[in-house]
């Protein structure tokens, strides 16, 4: 008897066998969605720093403009996981040569790589910041730390590396909870004077309407390259929209609840440089010891990404490369880190913005253009898996036009044969085992 479950198709071989498959597939989209908050949540979210710039600035209309960022990161989580699983790419190259014209593809080839570099640096300067702030030591201290962090862990197994991406996005929603929770259960909050004072803060941004285009477009501009290597590792493309919609949900819930606490006590945070640490910080120190932990983790899944996907678009398959590679960029972005996280925040981010609207363009008309055939390889994945597992099932006839269909999906995919073979045995393996 045969069963579809969560986008993969799986043999009766028994009620715990059938659980068991359940269970993995949720725990591989849930997986999915916390490496995506972890790519996304880097040193500004976390932080507080972008919120303050880019929507508390503006005061009520900020508010708005969080909600809508929210329901975005949902519709382009989906999207760019797809495209990265569909295309199985390595580097965000893989998808941008194949869904642009050349001269628009090598364009935000290098931006991308321009933003990751970029990014490696002010990411390390947002940890020595957030440390620094925390323990009253020099900063340097912080971002030594943090890049040391990241070329060890840069060395791992992948899914390793999955993993440590996701560990700090549960703990980092209870702290913002937790911080809700008493700032509400404390004395009444004018909310009308903290929205006119938020409102008069400056913002290097010129109205609401372009300082959301402009967050977001940096946001995917800062991930996107990581995105795609997170859904590359994704041979389910079913896994891979469910943990982009719900990566994209997580994210959307961590902005609006920090901008609800930023909100509260702006009056407090609008001059720090990380500013939910000083929030939590006046609430109890405890709560501000264990945010500067974890902004420090979000901060380091950020940095880790960029320098990740860069060393990876630059090197290729090649190891050894890649090793040395990133020991470069870390170094450069721990001596750049000595300029400043919020210097570094208020001038970089807009420029990126900017160019990063052209890259929502891009993804946007990919995804209408592609849709259908995303749609058609997800059903040739399922057939190819389906095949294969009957192929290795000793108690099922496996028939010369079962050889053949698979042969000739096979040939369909729009992964290389050899390649989509390959990796669907080794999910079949897996799923034996």
């Amino acid at each position: 008897m045969i069963y579809k479950v969560r986008g993969y198709v799986f043999f009766r071989m028994g009620s715990e066998k059938v659980k068991k498959d359940r269970l993995f597939s949720v725990k591989k989209t849930i997986s999915i969605a916390f490496a995506y908050v972890g790519i996304l949540t880097g040193a500004g979210l976390a932080s507080g720093r972008e919120l303050v710039q880019y929507f508390i600035s503006f005061g009520i209309a900020g508010i708005a403009g969080v909600v809508i960022i929210a329901g975005l990161y949902m519709v382009f989580g989906k999207m760019i996981l797809s495209l990265g699983s569909y295309y199985r790419a390595q580097n965000h190259s893989d998808v941008l040569s194949q869904v642009s014209h050349p001269v628009i593809s090598h364009i935000l080839d290098y931006s991308m790589m321009l933003s990751c570099f970029v990014l490696s640096f002010v990411m390390v300067a947002g940890a020595g910041s957030s440390i620094g702030q925390q323990f009253q030591i020099p900063s340097w201290i912080g971002s030594l730390l943090c890049a040391s962090l990241i070329l060890a862990v840069s060395y791992m197994d992948f899914d390793k590396v999955m993993g440590a991406l996701g560990m700090f996005t549960p703990i980092i929603l209870i702290l913002i909870l937790i911080g809700l929770t008493a700032i509400f259960a404390g004395p009444q909050i004018d909310w009308s004077k903290t929205i006119e004072t938020a409102g008069n803060t400056d913002s290097s941004l010129p109205n609401i309407y372009v300082s959301v285009l402009n967050y977001f477009a940096l946001c995917m501009m800062t991930s996107t390259s990581m995105l795609f290597v997170l859904g590359g590792s994704i041979m389910g493309l079913g896994n891979a929209e469910k943990g982009g919609i719900l990566g994209g949900f997580l994210t959307g819930l961590i902005t609006i609840l920090i901008a609800l606490l930023l909100y509260s006590k702006v009056d407090l945070i609008v001059d720090a440089n990380v500013p939910m640490q000083k929030l939590l910080q006046n609430i109890h120190p405890v709560l501000g010891f264990c945010m500067a932990i974890t902004i420090f983790g979000m901060i380091f899944n950020t940095g880790f990404s960029v320098c990740y996907s860069l060393a990876k678009r630059i090197a290729g398959d090649n190891e050894t490369r890649f090793r040395r590679i990133m020991l470069v960029i870390v170094g450069i972005a721990f001596v750049l880190s000595f300029i400043g996280f919020k210097t570094l925040v208020a001038v970089m981010y807009p420029i990126l913005g900017y160019i990063g609207i052209l890259l929502l363009v891009v993804l946007l008309t990919a995804w209408i253009r592609e849709r259908s055939n995303i749609h058609q390889e997800q059903k040739i994945r399922k057939g190819i898996f389906k095949l294969m597992m009957r192929k290795t099932d000793e108690n099922r006839k496996f028939t010369h036009q079962d050889e053949q269909k698979l042969n000739q999906l096979i040939q369909k995919s729009a992964v290389d044969d050899d390649e989509i073979r390959h990796d669907m045995k080794e999910i079949v393996k897996e799923k034996q085992d």
